[in-house]
């Protein structure tokens, strides 16, 4: 039967993992501010039941208002052809 890895090995290998994690999420910006609105999320977290809906309807909001952009430029394009 295999030995357990003792502790310092296991935190050897933690450290290189998450040392590989850090250097793929810095690698795509995206990931970058995702993770630190999660973090800041996590911060707020007794504020949840206000702070969620209302970013949900701020999301909404601002989704409905670039879709109507884009859907004019798109108008005012194949306007132009």
């Amino acid at each position: 039967m295999p030995d357990k890895p003792r502790p310092d090995e296991r935190s050897t290998w933690r450290r290189q993992i998450e040392a590989i994690i850090e250097t793929q999420i810095a690698r795509s910006p995206f990931l970058v501010q995702m993770r630190a609105v999660l973090r800041q999320l996590r911060y707020e977290r007794e504020n949840w039941p206000l702070l969620i809906p209302f970013l949900l309807a701020w999301f909404f909001f601002v989704y409905r208002r670039e879709r109507g952009r884009l859907l004019a430029l798109q108008r005012r394009l194949e306007e132009d052809d």
